[in-house]
């Protein structure tokens, strides 16, 4: 209703207006020819009538509202009763050019994804050619130092083709019964070299437990919290993971360091796009504050939910919920 008021506020300041003006009209300057009684009955019309028109004008103006807020659709006969036949067919003109810019949009995203997933694959094999050489390097120091170059770049660039492939994921998802104990296992494969270099200890306690998930984008999310590990370790590293059943449909995967930990003031912020945080910008880490941005978006898309708890010095705490979604996804046990 207030906004109603804001918008027609002009509105019914005029209509007032011209009805005072017209009743000042009919009692003063006519008065000897218009009785009180005729006055009255005349002005309970007007009102009678101006409360119809005000609540019919009040229900066009909230179907409009939640037609433009894209609550309410409406047939192409709808709108032009509620609009008007000019201003119908031009909204007609203009949602089918947008839909024209979203088709040409999405046909671009499509190319530059499979650009990038060329790319990806093309730019392995002089990789894999790298480390056949580097195997022959009789430098054990330089050898190492390419080693882990070689390891970095095959991150960065895994990095790239599942990132580009986040944005148009529908028919790149596909739920199945998945072992944690597997998943975890394949992550920390992906990620020995560094865990290895880094001396970590590696703790896991996930059992037998299952869930139902897409096992690729949840060792990709498992990826990137094991680098977010490494690349804010502390001293004596350590990197545990456990499951847990909460209740029937719920298992809750724990993903714990001992690291250097998120400050108070920068835990709201981790999981937006392109956020680096403090440690970050007094220059100790290098971060391009996209791989928790890459966590949130996947758990969104595998219908999961993540908290994160850390301490200054004490380390962080991620928990990822799943449930049980066989039933919705028409699975079998």
């Amino acid at each position: 209703m207030k906004e109603y008021l804001k918008d027609r506020g002009k509105l019914f300041f005029i209509f007032l207006c011209l009805w005072c003006f017209a009743d000042f009209y009919l009692a003063f300057l006519c008065a000897s020819n218009v009785y009180f009684q005729d006055l009255l009955y005349l002005n309970l019309l007007f009102l009678a009538a101006s409360f119809a028109g005000i609540l019919w004008d009040f229900y066009r103006f909230k179907k409009t509202e939640k037609y433009l807020e894209g609550r309410l659709s409406l047939t192409p006969l709808e709108q032009e009763k509620l609009f008007g036949k000019r201003v119908s067919a031009y909204m007609e003109e203009k949602e089918e050019e947008h839909k024209k810019e979203i088709r040409h949009l999405l046909r671009e995203q499509e190319e530059l994804t499979d650009y990038i997933g060329k790319w990806s694959h093309e730019a392995k094999l002089p990789l894999a050619a790298l480390k056949l050489i580097n195997e022959r390097n009789q430098d054990r120091e330089a050898s190492r130092e390419m080693k882990n170059s070689i390891a970095r770049l095959e991150s960065l660039i895994h990095t790239v083709m599942l990132g580009s492939k986040l944005h148009r994921p529908e028919h790149d998802v596909r739920y199945e019964k998945v072992s944690l104990k597997k998943a975890v296992g394949e992550a920390v494969k992906n990620q020995s070299y560094f865990l290895i270099r880094h001396n970590f200890e590696i703790k896991e306690e996930t059992g037998k437990i299952q869930v139902y998930t897409d096992k690729r984008w949840l060792v990709y999310l498992l990826d990137q919290l094991i680098q977010n590990a490494v690349k804010y370790r502390g001293e004596a590293p350590a990197l545990s993971f456990a499951a847990q059943e909460k209740g029937k449909d719920s298992i809750l995967l724990i993903v714990e360091d001992n690291g250097v930990g998120i400050e108070p003031e920068d835990l709201p912020y981790i999981f937006q796009k392109g956020y680096v945080g403090k440690n970050y910008r007094k220059g100790d880490y290098r971060s391009t504050g996209m791989g928790l941005y890459f966590v949130k978006e996947i758990s969104q898309l595998l219908h999961t939910e993540i908290r994160v708890f850390s301490e200054p010095e004490k380390g962080t705490r991620f928990e990822i919920r799943f449930q049980d979604l066989s039933e919705h996804l028409l699975l079998s046990e």
